[in-house]
């Protein structure tokens, strides 16, 4: 797995052996990016569940500002701060259950929160709870969650709601800001 733009354009991003890994395809990343790229500079990126870390590595290499990644596999979690030595990136790694880690940050706030929780789990509602609970988004911030093409979301509780979704195969990615009011689907 490489990654596809920024500094570290192109350097190779290892997985340990023996751990089923899902990593966000080059081409989802590559478009996710892509309708971001004017928020990515300078922001402050949490990455929940993030595996190899390739989400977060390539925000830092496109010139996010800070990094916070949350990962529950302790092999998984040692070697992405492997990869962010070896790239020369700082960047947080916080090992263990997303749910008590996300209400026992201390009181930050992100630009950008992705998530890319196990497709058969009903945790990307979950996380929308967890970020609008724990108020972890800046006023104009995303919230990102990939997940299965034929996955639905609950009825929003809150105002953290869905603007936009983009589907690439059996894959989507969700994104979701506060808003008062009806949620405004962008195409």
């Amino acid at each position: 797995m490489r990654i596809t733009g920024g500094e570290a354009r192109g350097r190779l991003v290892p997985s340990p052996e023996g751990l089923a890994v899902r990593p966000t395809a080059s081409k989802i990343r590559q478009a996710f990016f892509n309708i971001l790229q004017g928020k990515v500079g300078q922001c402050d990126f949490l990455d929940v569940f993030a595996g190899t870390g390739l989400m977060g590595l390539e925000a830092l290499s496109r010139g996010a500002n800070s990094l916070v990644s949350i990962e529950a596999e302790r092999r998984m979690a040692r070697a992405l701060e492997d990869s962010l030595k070896a790239l020369g990136f700082d960047g947080e790694v916080i090992c263990g259950d997303y749910r008590h880690i996300l209400s026992t940050l201390p009181p930050l706030k992100f630009d950008i929160v992705f998530a890319d929780p196990p497709y058969k789990t009903n945790y990307p509602n979950g996380v929308v709870e967890m970020v609008e609970l724990h108020d972890l988004l800046k006023s104009e911030g995303i919230l990102a969650i990939e997940h299965k093409r034929d996955f639905r979301f609950d009825q929003p509780k809150g105002s953290l709601k869905v603007y936009d979704r983009r589907q690439y195969g059996q894959t989507a990615i969700s994104f979701f800001r506060m808003q008062s009011g009806e949620a405004d689907i962008l195409r």
